[in-house]
């Protein structure tokens, strides 16, 4: 049977912490959705168990005042030379509508150096609102707002990332290698993942 993939509930990797949800907000799954339990493994030559799982925690639609949405800043076309120590690659995701961004999650793999995210807002002001200067793949961290930020429709975040694939990088797999997009820690990703919310009108759950 034909899969059509749709929008990603979430996502882990090592560091990541739990994401809890304020009262009254939840994401939407429609009726009749198949969820994709997708994971990412490396070999190491010997025969493994998983034992990974996931678990779903549900709410009364009449309770939901908060639709949570994920949107992300991809790059899927980026190509770092070798040997270069501060590679600069960009992606930008322009705000639809009013947003209220819970986290902020940036995604590389082992040349990952930085990260940055900055918003121009539509009246012409700009504002940083993540900075990352040492990146870490081994802890790869969700970074929460104290207050939750609202974003205004119109916005454009650009997110900024930097890539050392020089011999002076030591978790470089290859610095002699050029490198593109690809799913293994050898590959690289340049992903800037939002996590926010948007107010829904309360659903009358049917008796």
């Amino acid at each position: 049977t034909e899969v059509t993939l749709g929008k990603m509930l979430i996502g882990y990797a090592p560091g990541t912490s739990p994401l809890i949800f304020p009262e009254g907000a939840a994401m939407k799954v429609p009726a009749g959705t198949q969820i994709i339990f997708e994971m990412h493994y490396t070999p190491n030559g010997t025969e493994q168990t998983d034992i990974s799982n996931i678990g779903l925690k549900f709410i009364d639609a009449s309770k939901v005042v908060n639709e949570v949405v994920g949107l992300e800043a991809v790059n899927p076309k980026l190509r770092i030379p070798p040997g270069a120590a501060a590679h600069p690659v960009v992606s930008s995701e322009k705000f639809r509508e009013d947003i209220t961004l819970l986290s902020l999650t940036p995604h590389m793999h082992l040349r990952g150096k930085s990260f940055r995210y900055e918003a121009v807002f539509p009246d012409g002001t700009s504002e940083i609102l993540l900075d990352v200067p040492k990146y870490d793949f081994n802890w790869q961290l969700r970074y929460e707002f104290s207050q939750p930020r609202l974003i205004p429709k119109g916005t454009v975040v650009t997110c900024r990332a930097e890539f050392d694939n020089s011999d002076g990088n030591l978790n470089n797999p290859d610095p002699t290698r050029e490198v593109g997009w690809g799913q293994q820690s050898w590959d690289e990703m340049m992903i800037g993942f939002f996590t926010g919310m948007k107010p829904v009108q309360p659903v009358t759950a049917t008796p």
